[in-house]
């Protein structure tokens, strides 16, 4: 792991969840990056049941607006959440354009979100609303892809996860752009207990535990 983030150390995140000391000085800020299937969602959400960390994903609006979209284009609710949110995110769909998955529209929606939109409408939204609904809370972004200079730029700090011999779905357009971001700590890890551990000891790290 390379050395812990200085401005974040006064911050003490165990045994209790972490707040922020003052109403002057933000809750720690830690954004996960890496390919799919290595582990994202299960760090973050260890990071929110074992320390209280508020989850935000840059693309939780863009999903939103996706699941309203698919609802109406399938007539079925419950598909159109497994759709956003479950297992049919990356089987072809017959209701949608050239039948192509859901992810297809999901990675062409999240860049334009991201790049063309720009960040005040994916990340910065999202981390606005944490902030204003959940004040004093320590915040994870589970999947940082195309924010990662502006969410540095706000004290952030990016951790990435790595598996041995792993090289992610084929297609993924997003894998390419998450290769580009700069992260502050890096960790390989060949199973989930490994991985987990690795987070843990690096957020302590980070907050000066």
């Amino acid at each position: 792991m390379k050395p812990a983030i200085k401005h974040i150390e006064q911050w003490q995140p165990h045994p209790t969840p972490l707040t922020a000391a003052n109403d002057n000085r933000k809750a720690p800020l830690i954004g996960i990056t890496g390919k799919r299937n290595v582990g994202k969602s299960t760090a973050a959400r260890m990071l929110n049941r074992e320390w209280g960390f508020k989850v935000v994903h840059a693309f939780d609006g863009g999903k939103s607006a996706a699941n309203q979209l698919f609802w109406y284009m399938t007539g079925d609710i419950d598909k159109a959440n497994a759709m956003v949110y479950g297992d049919l995110k990356d089987k072809p769909c017959p209701e949608l354009p050239g039948g192509v998955a859901p992810r297809y529209f999901l990675e062409k929606f999240g860049k334009f979100m991201g790049v063309d939109m720009g960040v005040e409408w994916t990340l910065g939204m999202e981390i606005s609303r944490a902030r204003r609904n959940d004040r004093g809370k320590p915040i994870v972004v589970e999947s940082l892809v195309y924010e990662s200079d502006w969410f540095k730029r706000a004290g952030g700090v990016v951790i990435r996860l790595e598996r041995p011999y792993f090289y992610g779905p084929a297609g993924v357009e997003s894998d390419s752009v998450q290769a580009l971001v700069e992260a502050d700590y890096t960790i390989c890890a060949a199973t989930v207990d490994e991985m987990l551990a690795k987070v843990r000891r690096a957020v302590l790290e980070i907050c000066g535990a």
